[in-house]
Formats: C-alpha cells, structure tokens, sequence
C-alpha cells in the first residue's frame, strides 16, 4: 500500500498519498466488499501536527475513492472527545453512530493503513469476518471489555493485533471495544504497560494481561472470556468436554477427528479411507478451507473420514511427513499415504481431488 515514514517520524507528505494504481484498487474492493455507509469521527488538537495531516489526508483520500466513507472532524478537546475518552491527537473511531467501539489512538499509518481500511469494511458491512464456531463462544461475552493492542507503523504484524480486536468489538457491539494504539505516540500509556515489543495485547487496564506477538485466535478469545464472561467456568468445562469427544477415534465420525503426535497413527490405521488436514492457528488459507472439511465430514460420513492436525502443536508427524505449506491434506488408505492437497480450494475441486484417491 502507502508507507511514508522515516524511522518513527512522517517524512516529505505527498499531496497525495494514494497513487492511481492503490486507488483504482481501492474503488474495486469497496465497490464489491462494502455495503453501508460507515461514519469516521476524527478528532485532533494542535499537538502532533504531521500526524494530524497525514490522518486527514488518508480519510479525506478514501472518503473520495468512496462517497460511503463519511468523515466527521471534531477538536480533541470538545465535549464529544471527552464523553469518548479519547485525549490523543490524532484519535478516531469508526461506527460510533451504530454503537461499535473501534478505535485508533494516534495516526494509523505505515502498515496500520491496511488494517484500517479492513475495519472499515467490517463496521460497513456490520459483520465480524469471524467463523460459526468462534461467534459461539463469544456469546458467552456478557461483560464489557476493554482491548488494547499495541501498535507501531513498520511493525507488518501489528495490523493482525489490532484487526483482531476490531473483529471482536464488531461481532460484540457495544461490550467490547476495541482501541489501537501507536505506541509512540502514546508514550504514558506505553510505560504504564510496559511496551517493549509490538503488537502488544492487554485487557481491561491490567497489567497482568499483556501478551506480546500475534495470538492464535482461540486461545487469545479464551483470555478475552476470562475476563468478559461470568459463565467462563462452564464455558472451559464445555470445551473441554468437545476437545476431548473430537480426540475419540469413533467409528463413522460426522466431525473432523482431533488429532496429535500421539494419536495419528492408530487413526491412520483403524480408517480405511481418512483425510487428514495440516492446518495452523495463524494460517488464513486454514481458515478458508476448515468449514468445507467441517461440510465434507457430515455430508461424506460412512465414506471419508476426516482429521485435523495441528502443525505447531505436533511437529513430529508435520516433520515425519514434511508437512512445509500450509494448509496440506494428507490422503490415507488402508494405513498407507496414496497423497496429499496443498493450499486452499472451492469445495467441489477440493472433493473431486480427494476421491481421486479411492
């Protein structure tokens, strides 16, 4: 996209920061992607004056590319800044006017410009981008929280942070919200964390909640939980209980099998024909492709059999089987591997591919 950063400073910004090749691109994506309008509230004082106009400039460019994107500026010291919260300039959120709480604190530049424009898409079309399975078990979220992440513009890891915590803030209207915040220009807040490396997460002002790096979803949800959730007991016990029924080697499963390093093997053998898929909490493309392995195991029951592999958390048959790209199906017959599938595919393809192997 469009970086103009030298260091942690802006440098020589351009009259305009979205070239004709970005922009055409921009145009396409929010023409086919976005649905309603979305409501940027900015919010800026004197302080931070570079930061101030690379923000406006970026708004009032995408603003441009799409009448949809409608910007509202108000000074950091106005009544609406307070009732927000918000002190840094430059500040803003994004479908305030719906009742989201998304938030940037600071200039969301470098390569929060991307995360920016993927939260504007979330708030336009009012839905999270997260799975059936994570919404679930955010309805057990009945408290509010409040999420932190940590941000600096050359961080390529960051945006992954910060959109998360969006997602969360959208799929919970009203109970999460979400805030980045660049670090650098937050530096009071930064201290009181503690803030040494980016993308840095933290819940609900405490100090013992920080967690450093990109998180896997489900486990980063969990600490959410503990935090936002007064059913968080039961919620670990029911899950526990799943975890434990998706780990039994049953006969005709309905469900992708959970398998480990310690349970591969007698699964390969007790199925005569089963599909195993190498997957990873960070990998997109294993996002993509679960719910079709979640579609095939219902509707192929009695015929295929599938399993799921966890490739960080068993690196013994990721290594034994030289499991490099991610996701990788593993095809078995008979207690024999007859190959594999690599990469995320429409489901039709993605079947005609497996039964190739019969």
């Amino acid at each position: 996209m469009f970086i103009y950063l030298v260091g942690d400073k802006m440098s020589n910004i351009p009259e305009r920061l979205i070239d004709d090749e970005s922009r055409k691109h921009l145009q396409e994506r929010f023409q086919n992607e976005m649905k309603n309008d979305v409501t940027v509230d900015l919010f800026v004082g004197s302080d931070n004056a570079d930061y101030v106009e690379f923000t406006e400039k970026v708004l009032t460019e995408l603003s441009e590319i799409d009448s949809r994107i409608k910007v509202n500026k108000f000074d950091i010291s106005s009544d609406e800044a307070k009732a927000r919260n918000l002190e840094t300039s430059p500040s803003l959120t994004i479908g305030w006017d719906k009742g989201y709480k998304v938030e940037y604190w600071g200039a969301p530049a470098g390569y929060e410009t991307g995360g920016l424009i993927e939260s504007l898409l979330f708030v336009s079309n009012e839905a999270s981008g997260l799975s059936q399975s994570t919404l679930e078990t955010l309805d057990y979220l009945d408290k509010e929280v409040k999420l932190y992440s940590f941000v600096t513009p050359t961080c390529p890891y960051c945006p992954q942070s910060a959109v998360l915590n969006h997602k969360l803030a959208i799929a919970k209207k009203g109970l999460v919200r979400s805030i980045c915040v660049e670090a650098n220009e937050n530096m009071e807040l930064s201290q009181k964390f503690a803030v040494s490396s980016v993308p840095q997460q933290n819940i609900n002002d405490d100090t013992e909640s920080t967690t450093v790096g990109v998180q896997p979803e489900s486990s980063y949800i969990d600490q959410v939980l503990s935090y936002g959730s007064t059913k968080y007991e039961e919620l670990k016990k029911i899950k526990e209980e799943k975890e434990l029924k998706a780990a039994e080697l049953v006969d005709n499963p309905d469900y992708p099998v959970q398998l480990t390093d310690a349970t591969f093997n007698a699964a390969v053998n007790k199925y005569p024909f089963i599909v195993v898929d190498c997957w990873a909490e960070w990998c997109s493309p294993c996002k993509m492709i679960a719910p079709i392995v979640d579609d095939l195991s219902k509707e192929k029951q009695g015929e295929i059999v599938f399993g799921k592999l966890d490739t960080d958390h068993n690196p013994a048959i990721s290594n034994q089987f030289g499991i490099r790209s991610i996701p990788t199906l593993m095809v078995f017959k008979n207690g024999e591997k007859v190959g594999q599938i690599v990469g995320a595919k429409p489901k039709a393809a993605l079947l005609k591919e497996i039964e190739a192997f019969k």
